[in-house]
């Protein structure tokens, strides 16, 4: 096959086919972040404007509305990243951590540890925050806590949050692989209106897992119950043995980093 016949195949099959696969990968990563969140009513209220901007310059020929839509679509783009800013860094996030990141993975008797700790935080209605890295990296929030890069046990997790008056019980400790990286670290707050029901800790834990992959668990201090929050998603009230299959699936493993 010389080049003129290859330059000619690319151009009438090949890029198109590359065209297609990379933006259904791009609208397919997109839809998988933004699922389950308020961006989709976001979403679907944007296409109604589209459609409209259609049937009011194409269709009914309206001027005035038309001149209205045609302006709102040059601003458009601030718009939407301004709407949009949590979940486009989600997306950037999990693509770089998915090129240059490395899967967090807590071996089973370390998760074991970290099931019995918060099992007890639970049974003493003890407050907990604590938050596995995986593929995202969370060093800027280790460094708003103490450093502590110590290895991961149950009675080290219990000296922090058990002790109310304790300096670093009110943060969320970070863990990734083997060991307890930092503790007292600041997270940030979600504003989803839907666990406004919930307290400092779950909103803290709902607003990482919007913007990173890390699996938070959270243990109320009000009621004992454990949560998790991963990917924009908060499970509350679930049981030890579910906490474990969690950690397991999501950052268990024995791989070095």
């Amino acid at each position: 096959m010389d080049s003129s016949t290859f330059s000619l195949i690319y151009d009438t099959y090949i890029v198109n086919i590359l065209d297609i696969t990379i933006l259904a990968f791009l609208f397919y990563r997109v839809i998988l972040t933004i699922k389950g969140t308020r961006a989709i009513q976001i979403l679907l209220g944007i296409l109604v404007i589209l459609l409209l901007t259609v049937i009011a310059r194409d269709i009914l020929h309206l001027r005035a509305l038309t001149w209205l839509l045609n302006n709102f679509w040059l601003a458009a783009v601030i718009i939407f990243a301004v709407v949009f800013q949590i979940e486009i860094r989600s997306v950037l996030a999990q693509i770089g951590g998915n090129i240059w990141g490395n899967s967090g993975n807590v071996k089973e008797s370390y998760i074991k540890e970290i099931a019995d700790a918060v099992e007890n935080l639970s049974l003493t209605m003890s407050g907990g925050l604590i938050a596995l890295e995986n593929e995202v990296g969370l060093k800027n929030f280790t460094e708003t806590g103490i450093m502590l890069n110590a290895n991961i046990s149950k009675e080290l997790l219990l000296s922090i949050f058990k002790n109310k008056s304790a300096p670093l019980h009110d943060g969320a400790v970070v863990i990734y692989n083997e060991k307890i990286i930092a503790a007292g670290c600041l997270l940030p707050l979600s504003h989803n209106t839907e666990v406004k029901l919930y307290g400092t800790r779950h909103r803290a834990a709902l607003g990482l897992s919007e913007i990173t992959d890390a699996l938070i668990i959270v243990v109320s201090e009000e009621t004992g119950h454990i949560s998790v929050a991963y990917k924009g998603k908060l499970k509350s009230n679930i049981s030890v043995n579910k906490l474990k299959d969690t950690i397991s699936v999501i950052v268990g493993g024995a791989k070095t980093r």
